[in-house]
């Protein structure tokens, strides 16, 4: 008896040894880090890539690559002894809103990347994130901090709480938020027009593509300007060729900050879509199509003016499959024959990232973003390889991480205009080398970004950044627009639209729309940001 008890005890405990070596085995598969056999740290990240974009699908096509394994994340396993694993990945809207159900239930990525400023300040004052400006000021090699801080050290506002830095602002180029007027130069040939210097050229010009049958089909069926209902943000261009700054904040001659939508500047550019609209120079359809519906009417041949960022190469392009005569040139931004023009921008980042505050390796993240400049930028870069595969050009934007040389692409221009005219383009390095490979394979879209002339940085390369007006205010939402903000854009846009299509004064209705936004919170606002100044 008492064997066969000793027997069934000894089974007993075999079996609660057995459970608690599961357990703990369970417990470990579910904690987001740790060190593998190997002693990589397995981390998990959160991006806003789109798995599902179609140069992912192309670089697997090709490589066998996939966004877990591919050529970053084995340099950052060689170079950082890092294992690459996604909790969170999806495209930016997606991506947000995915955050944001992460943040509510507290279960959150080691290293992600937020973009939403109130977002971040949720996480920040929340204590869910770790400081990070301690860590990066030890850990960032002097690449990574001249590439952060390349146009000043405003970048960390947007990340900073209670005087601490609480993220890296992955940077970007902030000539990306240049607006370029793009223009039908076989057009203007065809009806004998000059190139546009003033806003009274562009109305011109925008009548006669309309009215004279550019396209020569016989109908009057083309536009002379593209117009979208994003125009405020997505047209930018036609705003500051008369002094205005939609959805910008700068000083004014009192040295206040204000917001640009509502300053009186507006009403002139106003004035002149509205004309265009009765006129019939745009579509009159375009305020329920997005920019994407717009430019299907560009690549149709139906389109000879738009204002777009320089991107739009790669959309301009595919009107030469329907009309292999056409030619798109970009022109310096016309004005309304005052000043030079000055071009607002923000200091441009992909948000940031921020490591969770459970993440017992915070440096690791600096560490990868040293790794990802040095093979772009660094001294011994191999920038064929990390940022583009033929015509695969985002290789770069295939990495958990990411952060850009801001002067990358005016250096690329710069240095290949100068090769072309010094017939030296053998001798090209860096990103110029690898910007002007892509553009030999016959990548167009690469041509007529960066090639020396009549392209958008052609344009960058004559105004930045002498002629650029830094935005005052790039920081977390004040307590006002965290409640009312939407309701106030709603207010601008829905109005704007209603000016432009004439069913609204452009003077009287326009003070009764900033009154009106005064009102549901700008009043408030702007006292809130211009105290923020104030108290840096």
């Amino acid at each position: 008896m008492k064997k066969r008890f000793a027997a069934i005890l000894l089974v007993f405990i075999l079996i609660l040894t057995a459970c608690s070596d599961q357990t703990e085995k369970n417990e470990s598969d579910s904690e987001p880090s740790g060190q593998d056999q190997n002693g990589q740290i397995n981390i998990q990240f959160g991006a806003a890539i789109d798995p599902n974009m179609e140069q992912v699908g192309k670089l697997e096509k090709k490589t066998g690559e996939t966004l877990e394994n591919n050529r970053w994340t084995k340099l950052f396993s060689e170079k950082n002894g890092v294992t690459t694993q996604y909790k969170l990945m999806a495209p930016q809207a997606d991506y947000t809103q995915k955050l944001k159900l992460s943040i509510a239930s507290g279960d959150l990525p080691d290293i992600f990347v937020v973009s939403d400023k109130a977002d971040l300040k949720q996480l920040a004052e929340g204590g869910a994130i770790q400081e990070m400006g301690p860590i990066y000021d030890q850990y960032a090699s002097p690449l990574l901090k001249s590439i952060i801080e390349a146009e000043t050290k405003k970048v960390f506002d947007q990340v900073t709480y209670g005087g601490k830095i609480y993220g890296i602002p992955a940077k970007m180029p902030s000539t990306n938020g240049y607006n370029h007027l793009w223009i039908r130069e076989d057009w203007l040939q065809k009806l004998g027009l000059k190139r546009p210097k003033t806003m009274d050229d562009v109305y011109n010009i925008a009548v006669a593509f309309a009215k004279q049958d550019p396209d020569g089909n016989g109908k009057a069926d083309t536009f002379g300007l593209g117009l979208h209902k994003d125009f405020l943000n997505g047209m930018k261009g036609i705003f500051w060729g008369y002094k205005a700054y939609p959805e910008f904040w700068y000083k004014n001659d009192s040295g206040q900050i204000v917001f640009g939508s509502v300053q009186p500047e507006m009403k002139k550019p106003l004035e002149l879509l509205a004309k265009m609209y009765s006129e019939g120079l745009v579509d009159h359809e375009f305020g329920s199509k997005d920019e994407a519906k717009m430019l299907e009417s560009v690549v149709a041949g139906k389109t000879g003016m738009i204002y777009a960022p320089h991107w739009t190469a790669y959309s301009v392009e595919k009107t030469m499959e329907n009309d292999p005569n056409c030619k798109w040139i970009v022109v310096p931004l016309p004005t309304d024959g005052s000043d030079p023009i000055q071009i607002p921008l923000s200091n441009s980042a992909d948000g940031a990232y921020v490591v969770n505050k459970d993440f017992k390796h915070p440096e690791k993240l600096v560490e990868m973003l040293n790794t990802y400049v040095d093979a772009l930028f660094g001294e011994n870069a191999d920038f064929n390889k990390y940022w583009s595969d033929g015509d695969i050009d985002s290789v770069w934007a295939m990495s958990p991480i990411h952060t850009l040389d801001p002067s990358l692409d005016l250096k690329g221009h710069q240095d290949i205009k100068k090769a072309l005219a010094n017939n030296t383009t053998d001798q090209l390095t860096g990103v110029a080398k690898g910007f002007y490979k892509t553009m030999q394979d016959g990548v167009w879209g690469m041509s007529m970004m960066f090639g020396p002339k009549d392209t958008p940085f052609a344009f960058v390369d004559q105004t930045y950044p002498d002629q650029v007006i830094w935005s005052e205010f790039e920081g977390a939402p004040t307590p006002t627009m965290a409640t009312n903000w939407s309701s106030m854009s709603e207010l601008l846009n829905t109005e704007f639209t209603a000016m432009v299509q004439g069913k609204k004064n452009l003077d009287s209705d326009f003070d009764k729309m900033v009154q009106n936004w005064n009102n549901l919170g700008g009043k408030n606002v702007l006292e809130e940001v211009n105290a923020q100044a104030i108290n840096k």
